[in-house]
């Protein structure tokens, strides 16, 4: 081969190998990137094997399905662990509206359930928990109360969704959008389930020395990196709502979306609308939680639109927790047009969810949209009609892991029949927007 052969065979080379590294990102890829040449089976390859364990630098976001409710448990690049919720609903299967088959199994509680997942998963984290969150105080997200409960062995509480895992897990800090008086709109103190709740709280503060706060919107410095900070510097929590108070978008400053509380009791405003919502961002990655926020009713009482508000300060996110498990009059179009999530992730958990429409939106909002679900009952498959095929997942844990420096990251959905939690799809990797 003469030299002038030699190089145009060279510059072909170099040309093609461009071309390859410069071809874009596709948002509906179903194969993943190894994140790591030392981690290859967070690759397909990973497909019928357990999640490979969190390494310091990425991100992970974990849907827990226990088919009682919701969780989400969160590791922090440096480490830093956050519960948000713990699924404890003691609902029927002989319910009007039936709840899906308890996950692993009927004879593991919910608690339990979240209690082994989550011990799992943040072994190469802190190996406890910094922060326990609980959106609001409904059964599915915090845990139902019932003389059946088993007692803790120190016979000051019951065990049940967060009162068990918490039992089971030592953490540092407990964040509620009520603490520490519990008397708002009213007081709930003679609830038994938010009696059992506050003697939870006083025994941790005990056993575990652990704080409890009431989540403030508005701030930034409430849930931030506990393990290594300074190496992260462009991750971030942003409270943007609770209690109907919504930050403005600028410094900690916020509104009161309300009326006084004698008109919401009046009004029968449901715990939902008391709901609390972030945004957590790393890099140019962005994920929105805002437990069950809906829009029910606005039309006689415009205020318990509270997605409205916070539709005017929240900004366009990569993921997204659909409010209220994308049920009906949640999820609005104001609020999905101005978030345009490239991923949602749906906690169902009954046979209403997700509405029809709540997922037409969602699609109108971002074409391309990716939903996955944690449950799907055989009813609503036929309910969604022609939406059902668009969906990437209907069954497991749904796992968001995001790259270190957060430029993009890849959805694992987990087997949730039993503890073992291996991978059965991957998808990505999705480039952050």
């Amino acid at each position: 081969m003469n030299l002038n052969c030699a190089l145009d065979l060279k510059n072909n080379l170099i040309g093609i190998l461009l071309a390859i590294t410069l071809l874009p990102f596709s948002g509906c890829r179903s194969q993943s990137l190894s994140v790591n040449s030392t981690r290859g089976s967070d690759s397909t390859s990973s497909i019928g094997r357990t999640l490979p364990a969190w390494q310091k630098g990425y991100l992970d976001i974990h849907a827990i399905n226990t088919g009682r409710g919701e969780t989400t448990l969160c590791i922090f690049p440096d480490g830093t662990t956050m519960l948000v919720d713990a699924a404890g609903s003691l609902i029927s299967p002989a319910d009007a509206i039936p709840p899906p088959p308890q996950k692993p199994n009927g004879s593991i509680s919910p608690g339990l359930a979240i209690a082994n997942y989550t011990s799992h998963f943040i072994k190469s984290a802190s190996g406890k928990l910094n922060y326990i969150m609980m959106s609001h105080f409904d059964p599915d997200h915090m845990g139902s109360m019932d003389s059946g409960l088993p007692m803790h062995v120190s016979n000051s509480f019951r065990m049940g969704g967060v009162t068990e895992v918490g039992a089971k897990i030592r953490f540092d800090k407990i964040l509620d959008r009520d603490y520490p008086n519990y008397d708002y709109p009213n007081n709930k103190t003679s609830d038994p389930r938010i009696a059992n709740y506050i003697n939870f709280i006083n025994w941790s503060k005990k056993a575990y020395n652990a704080k409890a706060e009431q989540f403030v919107a508005g701030r930034n410095d409430q849930i931030v990196l506990k393990q290594d900070p300074a190496k992260y510097p462009d991750f971030e929590v942003r409270n943007i709502v609770s209690n109907g108070r919504v930050w403005t978008g600028s410094g900690t400053e916020t509104i009161n979306t309300l009326p006084a509380a004698e008109e919401v009791v009046a009004a029968r405003a449901k715990e939902n609308v008391f709901s609390i919502g972030f945004i957590m961002s790393y890099g140019k990655f962005n994920y929105f939680s805002g437990g069950d926020l809906q829009y029910n009713d606005r039309t006689d009482h415009p205020w318990k639109d509270i997605e409205a508000p916070v539709a005017k300060v929240v900004k366009s996110v990569d993921v997204m927790k659909a409010n209220h498990h994308a049920t009906a009059n949640c999820n609005s179009k104001e609020l999905l047009e101005k978030l345009a999530p490239q991923v949602v992730l749906v906690h169902n958990w009954r046979d209403i969810q997700p509405n029809p429409a709540t997922i037409s939106r969602m699609f109108d909002a971002n074409n391309t949209c990716q939903i996955f679900t944690t449950n799907m009952s055989d009813a609503n498959k036929v309910r969604l009609d022609t939406n059902l095929p668009k969906l990437k997942s209907t069954q497991g844990h749904i796992v968001v892991r995001v790259a270190p420096g957060g430029e993009e990251y890849s959805i694992y959905v987990l087997d949730d029949s039993n503890m073992e939690y291996k991978v059965k799809k991957v998808f990505g990797p999705y480039r952050s927007k």
